[in-house]
């Protein structure tokens, strides 16, 4: 578990800020929308105030060695000279992708889909993804970029030139994601379970593919006795992957029977400015 803190200097009362989730891209992958990808980085290179965090399995990372490997899956860009070093082609091709809007990641965390083509191949391709998105980003090699499997985002926003002007912090909890099942009720339950026990303002989940959103609030005194409310929000944030592949051969997805899910994601509004915390941060999907 890793935290990495960002400041912003000179934020209005009324400035609102935009951050979106990029994760379960699976690129390489026939069922892979790219138009959606692009159109994703296109709105954050567009926004001055918006910016992006990774939640992993960036792309397939299913070598040729690998036993799940199926040449009729791949996506149509793939070719044969490709097939020396898939991970790399498909590594080379979401960076390049994200490449106009590298400098405004805010974190990358690791997806299952990384983490095993490093336990089975010794190929740490998460690594080489964050050191991709630093040098696209013109940022030194020991800058903070990548969270791991699972870490925190603090945002400082301070509303004047130095620190002693007021400030508001809005701490984000990210996680890849651990939650299966077909149905919405055991991801809706471990996004509540996890809320209740993790004190963020924020918390994102990816693996899951689904798009949903939960609130939940909890309450306390602090140390001069006075009551207060605390707003927690979490959001599963969806995935760039069709559930299905059509006109083409069968997917995992397809063979294991899963539930189709729309191809979608969320985006988070923060308004550090807002008077109450509840009004700090608003997920839309």
């Amino acid at each position: 578990m890793r935290v990495i803190r960002r400041e912003w200097y000179n934020v209005s009362r009324s400035d609102i800020f935009r951050l979106v989730p990029i994760g379960d891209v699976h690129e390489g992958a026939a069922g892979c929308d790219e138009s959606r990808l692009v159109e994703a980085v296109k709105r954050v290179a567009a926004d001055d105030r918006a910016y992006w965090v990774g939640l992993g399995d960036y792309a397939e990372f299913i070598n040729v060695q690998d036993r799940r490997f199926d040449p009729r899956t791949l996506a149509p860009w793939i070719e044969v000279d490709d097939l020396a070093d898939l991970a790399q082609a498909q590594r080379d091709r979401f960076l390049d992708i994200t490449k106009p809007i590298a400098g405004k990641c805010l974190g990358l965390v690791e997806g299952n889909h990384e983490r095993w083509i490093y336990h089975k191949f010794e190929r740490d391709i998460y690594g080489e993804i964050v050191n991709g998105t630093k040098q696209a980003a013109g940022k030194p090699a020991d800058s903070h970029l990548g969270l791991g499997y699972y870490g925190w985002l603090q945002l400082a926003f301070y509303f004047g030139s130095d620190k002693k002007g007021g400030s508001a912090i809005i701490n984000v909890n990210i996680h890849h994601g651990f939650v299966g099942g077909r149905l919405e009720g055991a991801k809706a339950l471990n996004m509540e379970r996890w809320l209740w026990n993790h004190d963020a303002d924020l918390v994102l989940f990816g693996h899951s593919h689904n798009t949903a959103t939960k609130v939940a609030q909890v309450e306390g005194i602090d140390r001069a006795g006075r009551h207060y409310e605390q707003v927690r929000r979490g959001g599963y944030c969806g995935s760039f992957l069709r559930t299905v592949n059509p006109d083409g051969p069968s997917t995992y997805s397809e063979i294991k029977g899963y539930m189709p899910l729309p191809v979608a994601g969320i985006e988070v509004l923060l308004r550090p400015g807002a008077a109450q915390q509840r009004d700090r941060v608003r997920i839309i999907s």
